[in-house]
């Protein structure tokens, strides 16, 4: 149908078969992704690792908390603050380790039921994968679906692709439009909707064939979960080393740091490949999107909204009122605008049973522009979820957000003091050898961690060379952010 849009404990077994993640749905226009996933979820709900993956973690916990308190010990009798401040990094990502290891469990513990839930698709210029998108998505172990995909003005014949596909599967309706960007293309798909759960796919993203039941279990064992996102794995992971340093930096971002953000409730970017919001968590935020002159939105928005607290909405300041028009105004990064306005009143959680399988950039130039789209959204929506997302938990919001938030602006600072500044100017030729080691050291225990949770992982030993990409090519993306902060981008296409 095609309309147009409308006005303006860890056991030692793994658990049975059933619990896995790693199925995909058979479909002949399918082909098999780079990553399939091992991960298994014990009978506690927390991702299984062996005995021996326990001991490791307890040596890393000892290695880092090592070097950080070396380091302060040296700051201290030196009288050197910018040493003080190179902790930040490796106590941000050992807080974010703990809670994980720790404390999370799945969400996904109610029962799905029947409900109608909506599928989105916003498309533009998908012509290779709109078609094993939309057919996975119909393979769905879950069959109470309506499926909007929204063409957003494409020039290379997928809207043909679509016309035939809403006339393969009675339950898609495709919408055609201009070319306005992803927000506007997500709007339209929300008004032409019925669904009370919406599910929001990329539109170069497969998803297994049980992710939405898995969603919808987490919505169900929890009223107060607005927002849920997916274990996303990288479609394309053995093309080259970029794509292998994305594969083990997915990992890190789903099974370490948004487990450790959903144990509060408080996920921050509920991610575009794969995620779920209840209608009523973000109904009040679309008019922000239809209304805004500037064509352009994000999935951490939207997020941000949902789980802030109800007296947030009601009392919201002025100057926070005023940042939440400015961020919903961009396509830059839709999920994390979505994610941002759903953290309002609600909890956002991680399901790592929702397995989705999303390609990634293969070459250094698409993968910075997708990077510094990414890191100009994420600010314009830190800025809004910093007035309160405080509020929630401070310990948890200062080690987990507010620490990483700091991070973002003063990572090349760093990493000039410590490697030019402090050895070329003061002497202190150990200052990057202690900042390198650091940043390997965690990257090890990162990647083997992933070995440990996944042994069906081939490329975890990227990690530390991922954490490299990150501090000295990656941290520098803020100043183009930050000069481009008005600029508006659909995606990498």
């Amino acid at each position: 149908m095609i309309e147009q849009p409308p006005p303006s404990s860890d056991q030692q077994q793994p658990p049975p078969p059933a619990q896995s993640s790693s199925s995909l749905p058979s479909s002949s226009t399918i082909t098999t992704p780079a990553a399939m996933s091992g991960q298994q979820i014990g009978k506690s709900g927390r991702i299984h690792v062996s005995k021996k993956a326990w001991v490791v973690r307890s040596l890393t916990i000892l290695a880092v908390l090592g070097i950080i308190a070396y380091t302060i010990v040296l700051s201290l009798q030196m009288n050197d603050w910018f040493i003080l401040a190179s902790v930040i990094f490796p106590l941000h990502s050992l807080t974010a380790l703990v809670v994980g290891w720790i404390f999370f469990k799945s969400p996904a513990t109610g029962k799905a039921g029947d409900d109608l839930v909506t599928v989105i698709i916003p498309v533009y210029n998908q012509n290779v994968m709109i078609e094993s998108v939309i057919d996975a998505v119909f393979q769905s172990t879950y069959k109470n679906l309506e499926v909007v995909a929204v063409d957003d003005g494409s020039k290379d014949g997928t809207q043909e692709i679509l016309n035939r596909l809403a006339a393969k599967h009675p339950a898609l309706k495709v919408v055609h439009k201009k070319n306005e960007g992803k927000r506007k293309a997500i709007a339209s798909a929300f008004y032409n909707s019925k669904g009370n759960f919406l599910i929001f796919i990329d539109s170069d993203s497969i998803v297994d064939r049980n992710a939405i039941m898995e969603l919808l279990k987490a919505f169900k064992g929890d009223p107060r979960v607005g927002a849920v996102v997916g274990h996303a794995k990288v479609w394309n992971a053995d093309k080259n080393a970029l794509t292998k340093c994305q594969d083990v930096w997915y990992d890190n971002s789903f099974n370490v740091r948004k487990s450790a953000e959903s144990y509060f409730g408080s996920v921050m970017c509920c991610s575009g490949c794969l995620s779920g919001y209840r209608r009523e968590a973000i109904a009040d935020y679309l008019p922000y999107w239809t209304k805004a002159k500037t064509p352009i939105a994000d999935d951490r928005e939207m997020t941000s909204f949902v789980i802030s607290p109800n007296k947030a909405k009601e009392m919201m300041a002025p100057a926070t009122k005023n940042m939440m028009r400015w961020m919903a105004r961009y396509d830059d990064a839709e999920d994390r605008s979505l994610t941002g306005q759903a953290l309002l009143d609600w909890k956002a959680v991680y399901v790592p049973t929702a397995l989705v399988y999303t390609e990634v950039p293969e070459k250094m130039r698409m993968f910075v522009k997708q990077q510094k789209r990414w890191k100009r959204g994420t600010m314009r929506v830190n800025f809004f979820v910093s007035a309160f997302f405080w509020r929630r938990n401070p310990v948890m919001a200062f080690l987990i957000f507010y620490l990483e938030f700091m991070h973002t602006f003063i990572s090349p600072l760093l990493i000039t003091t410590a490697f030019i500044y402090e050895p070329l100017m003061l002497g202190n030729y150990w200052v990057p050898s202690l900042l390198f080691a650091s940043l390997m050291l965690m990257g090890l225990a990162q990647g083997a961690d992933y070995k440990f949770r996944d042994p069906s992982s081939k490329h975890w030993y990227y990690k530390p060379f991922e954490n490299m990409l990150a501090a000295f090519v990656l941290s520098w993306l803020i100043f183009p952010a930050l000069w481009s902060l008005r600029k508006n981008d659909w995606g990498t296409r």
